[in-house]
């Protein structure tokens, strides 16, 4: 009996361990301009449940309890009407009624020039972070604060960005001139120490520099900034619009990588489980949230402000101008449907002998029925124009040469062309034929593409041999108005202008 007593005297001696602080960190990326939910792209068996949009994240959002911060890692629009009302401005409206606490920059964010950029730093209330944006003068680009600490349930919580370093080829030069983009990995070494003196105990990068894939080599992504910069103890990325359902854990440092896809289909949840007396991490989880609008409820606030983007956008785009017999479908592998018909529509409007389209521009399907304006914006959102060339072959071979290697594939018409994808740059070509004929080396062909791959976007060089190019004001989404007023009913075309030889 005394010596139960005394037991349980010791235990009721003993301070009870004070509980640990749960920070949790939402985080949305490459939203690209989808405000309004639809239907699910991921399951065609889904027919009515609408999923994803502004207000099916601010619903979720104010639904999660205790200390919180909502971050974004860029491309905030260009891929719908709606986010690209005014430049993309709107996306203030939305950022701002959601209540983000930080955002990095895109590359998308520079397409329409750092002016315009800049116009909607101004509206957002929320900073943006990007620490390798240099200006000409060897400083920091004003605007763009590289890092801050705020403090979140009693946490210091240090947060810095980091932009895409490869703008180069992200962006039309005029648009980022002037502007510097660093080494990221290097950048974050900086950040990291002076967010420590500042008394930083949690350390979140917020970055647009994308997830490498399984196997690439020579891209310094996400994952090459956790294994080379200790001390980050989350990574919430974007650009590769990678879903990481749980995340990815650096083994050598620990740091937590998260992405949430594209989109505004689904939010990352992150839980940061932080000691109360040294106010560090000790345990980090993630999970990604679907946003089905049935489970989220609505959003008062978030709805008013979709509704006003709607009545100015829905009647120029909800008009239907013809009807897909058959779903006209992308293929970042290989030849595709769409591809195929986006590039006919081009060579026709400009009565070339070839027109080709980087994979990565198409951004959306075409399903079977109705085709609407809306739905031509979500193919091509961009503001690319076409240019009409003069190439001699050998320029040519050059450029199907660098597109078949591409991440995404190029897609082409008026050519076909057998090759090996894996093989050396220069050596990817096996035959091309253009209109039925061997391309000649030393003869010139009329050649149409759009203006971002002309100024060496996607790492397109050979155009600059061009013997001569043509900038047209016509934009390529414009051109595909033209084409289905003038086909309304959309059918696939003929394959067989991409053959893939074995390695």
């Amino acid at each position: 009996m005394r010596t139960a007593l005394f037991f349980i005297l010791l235990v009721l001696s003993v301070p009870a361990r004070a509980a640990g602080i749960r920070l949790t960190i939402l985080h949305t990326n490459d939203i690209h301009g989808w405000l309004l939910p639809r239907l699910p792209y991921f399951d065609e068996s889904e027919t009515k449940r609408l999923i994803g949009g502004a207000e099916a994240l601010a619903a979720f959002s104010r639904k999660v309890p205790g200390p919180k911060l909502l971050l974004d890692a860029g491309d905030w629009y260009q891929g719908t009407p709606e986010g690209s009302l005014r430049g993309g401005r709107v996306m203030a409206d939305f950022f701002n009624a959601a209540g983000y606490d930080a955002l990095t920059v895109g590359n998308h964010e520079f397409d329409d020039g750092e002016a315009n950029l800049r116009a909607i730093m101004k509206a957002l209330r929320a900073p943006v972070l990007a620490a390798n944006i240099y200006a000409a003068d060897g400083k920091r680009a004003p605007g763009f604060k590289p890092w801050l600490v705020k403090e979140v349930g009693g946490v210091k919580v240090g947060l810095f960005g980091l932009a895409n370093p490869n703008m180069r080829s992200l962006a039309f030069p005029e648009h980022i001139a002037g502007l510097e983009f660093r080494r990221g990995v290097d950048e974050a070494r900086e950040a990291v120490a002076a967010l420590r003196r500042q008394g930083a105990t949690v350390v979140i990068a917020i970055t647009h520099r994308g997830f490498e894939a399984a196997g690439s080599t020579g891209y310094e992504g996400d994952k090459l900034l956790a294994a080379s910069v200790p001390g980050i103890d989350l990574i919430v990325g974007g650009h590769s619009h990678t879903v990481l359902q749980s995340g990815e854990r650096d083994a050598a440092h620990g740091t937590l990588i998260v992405q949430a896809g594209s989109e505004l289909v689904r939010a990352g949840e992150t839980v940061l489980e932080i000691d109360p007396r040294t106010k560090k991490v000790v345990k980090s989880s993630s999970r990604l949230v679907d946003l089905w609008a049935d489970e989220t409820g609505p959003d008062a606030a978030m709805a008013g402000v979709v509704r006003r983007i709607q009545a100015e956008v829905g009647p120029i785009y909800d008009v239907v101008v013809g009807t897909a017999a058959a779903p006209l479908l992308r293929n970042r592998d290989g030849e595709s449907s769409l591809g195929d018909w986006l590039t006919d529509c081009e060579r026709d409007w400009a009565g070339a002998d070839l027109a080709l389209q980087n994979g990565g521009g198409i951004r959306a399907d075409i399903p079977a029925g109705p085709v609407t304006l809306r739905r031509l914006y979500n193919v091509m959102p961009f503001e690319n124009r076409v240019v009409r060339l003069v190439m001699r072959g050998k320029d040519v071979r050059s450029i199907l040469d660098h597109g078949v290697g591409m991440a995404r594939i190029a897609q082409i018409s008026g050519a076909q062309v057998a090759f090996r994808r894996k093989a050396p740059e220069g050596g990817r070509l096996e035959t091309v034929r253009v209109g039925g004929r061997d391309l000649v080396d030393a003869s010139t062909y009329t050649f149409t593409t759009i203006d971002f791959l002309v100024k060496g976007g996607d790492g397109y060089t050979a155009f600059d041999s061009a013997v001569s190019s043509e900038f047209t004001k016509t934009r390529l989404r414009d051109v595909l108005q033209e084409c289905v007023r003038k086909s309304p009913l959309l059918a696939v075309p003929a394959a067989g202008r991409l053959v893939p030889l074995g390695e």
